[in-house]
């Protein structure tokens, strides 16, 4: 039965769209309806290959997972991938359009035209396959000189003829002047716009909410028939949009530092690390925090050359170099390409440097080409890993970097090739596979590895079960909004 699709709205960013859309796509799975969440602009670094090799937000992905679907290109027809401070990759229907700055993707007529037939062509193909389309807006809904060129918000609204529901996070305060403040702009901007909210929900929550009826009893003269409810906080492990976050170590026996990019991408990836036992997973942004750590990982970056020199810049090169045949040194797409010899860029797709040597600690060059390698990816350890009992991984690579062998050899093998690179005797290994500690076998052999290099026991608990706690929390965020009763 197909249905009104239904638009989470904020009053800012970070208020809690991407979690609402997520729980609300679980609640009308269980309730038998074929679900899609549909982001029609992202901007992120944090992105994910779909079965069909396209290129959309993680977040959709994981919008997708608690509706239940299988992720694809029309639950995020255009995504903005930043490179620099004013020039973002676009990417349309998942896809590599061109790198943009925002002064032409907002002034740009041709471009507002492909954006909309790309959203167009999304809706076109929920519409067909779906019961319920989920809308996730960005930032603030109430932006009076974007208003006519928005695809994401009150234009896709429209679009959809959806009911909109907009979250305003407690947590930062001012919660009863964001929703009259944002209701009053949209009356002014565009008065159908304030027409089509049907709630705010005041979220994250904590303590008696009878302490908010003062300020709910005040709102409610000036906001006519829409409803109110307040959405309590919850301790959730859902991964973050496009912000980084490790959960605190209360007693830390491995100490795992991470290499903070100014591009950092696919952060999500080392999430999994901090969920093993007495794991701790930091991040480092200046050479004298490295400290002796027991592992250092360089994780992905969406501007491989940039941050290489930034590396340099900073003096954390240095020390990296410094540890190589010490420390265990883990690189993950960028970060891997970074440990190689020689950075070809021909066509400086990558930056105006053109070729650039890498840090040399692997015998590995890389060619960057136009054309961008986005596919899920099952490889085994290879005869040279310290990892070779984890068996299977699974994820998936986003790259554009082609790996140039010269000696080094393969960290992980399939029937279509070879992936990665590793040096055994000095401890450094890389690759090119997105979500690679989601394979808890893997993930648990390398901290282990780590664990009997410095002295300590393997771990004996059981595997942490990923999936499981996805499920979880999952449900427990449908039961909240299920409790509301606006939905």
């Amino acid at each position: 039965m197909k249905r009104a699709p239904i638009a989470i709205f904020g009053t800012s960013s970070n208020a809690g769209k991407t979690t609402l859309v997520a729980g609300l796509c679980r609640l009308f799975a269980r309730r038998g309806l074929r679900v899609a969440p549909l982001k029609s602009q992202n901007m992120s670094l944090n992105s994910y290959a779909t079965e069909a090799g396209e290129e959309i937000a993680r977040s959709t992905a994981v919008q997708a997972r608690a509706a239940k679907q299988v992720p694809s290109v029309a639950m995020n027809p255009i995504l903005l991938k930043p490179k620099a401070d004013a020039i973002s990759q676009l990417i349309l229907l998942g896809k590599p359009y061109a790198d943009v700055s925002a002064t032409e993707y907002f002034g740009s007529d041709k471009l507002q035209s492909l954006k909309w037939q790309a959203i167009d062509a999304a809706i076109a193909m929920l519409r067909r396959d779906y019961d319920q389309i989920i809308v996730e807006g960005a930032g603030s809904c109430a932006e009076p000189n974007l208003r006519a060129l928005d695809v994401v918000n009150f234009g896709l609204a429209d679009r959809l003829d959806a009911d909109v529901h907009i979250v305003t996070d407690i947590d930062k305060g001012g919660v009863f002047a964001d929703m009259l403040g944002t209701l009053r702009v949209l009356s002014l901007t565009a008065p159908r716009d304030a027409a089509r909210v049907r709630s705010f929900l005041i979220n994250k929550f904590r303590g008696d909410p009878r302490i908010l009826d003062g300020g709910l009893d005040f709102v409610r003269p000036h906001i006519g028939s829409v409803q109110l409810a307040v959405l309590p906080y919850l301790d959730l492990s859902l991964e973050e949009e496009d912000r980084v976050r490790f959960r605190r170590c209360a007693s830390p026996e491995i100490d795992i530092a991470v290499l903070y990019l100014p591009h950092i991408a696919n952060a999500t990836d080392l999430e999994p690390l901090s969920v093993e036992e007495n794991v701790n997973v930091r991040f480092v942004r200046r050479a004298d925090e490295l400290g002796a750590p027991d592992a250092i990982v360089i994780p992905g970056s969406k501007n491989t050359v940039w941050d290489l020199q930034y590396l340099r810049r900073c003096g954390l090169a240095d020390e990296l170099l410094s540890h190589a045949g010490k420390t265990p040194l883990v690189g993950i797409c960028g970060g891997f390409e970074m440990l190689g010899g020689q950075l070809f860029d021909p066509d400086k797709t990558e930056s105006d440097e053109g070729s650039v040597p890498g840090l040399g600690l692997l015998a590995i060059d890389f060619a960057f080409q136009r054309d961008k390698l986005v596919r899920p990816c099952r490889y085994r350890p290879s005869a040279h890993s310290p990892l070779g009992h984890a068996g299977e991984v699974t994820g998936y690579e986003i790259h554009t970097g082609r790996p140039l062998y010269r000696g080094a050899l393969p960290l992980f093998e399939s029937e279509s090739g070879p992936d990665g690179a590793i040096d055994a005797e000095r401890q450094i290994l890389g690759t090119f596979v997105h979500d690679l500690w989601k394979n808890s076998r893997l993930t648990r052999a390398f901290v282990d590895w780590l664990r009997v290099k410095k002295g300590l026991l393997p771990l004996r608990s059981a595997l942490p079960d990923h999936s499981d706690r996805f499920e979880q929390d999952i449900e427990r965020l449908a039961d909240a909004i299920e409790a509301l009763g606006l939905f």
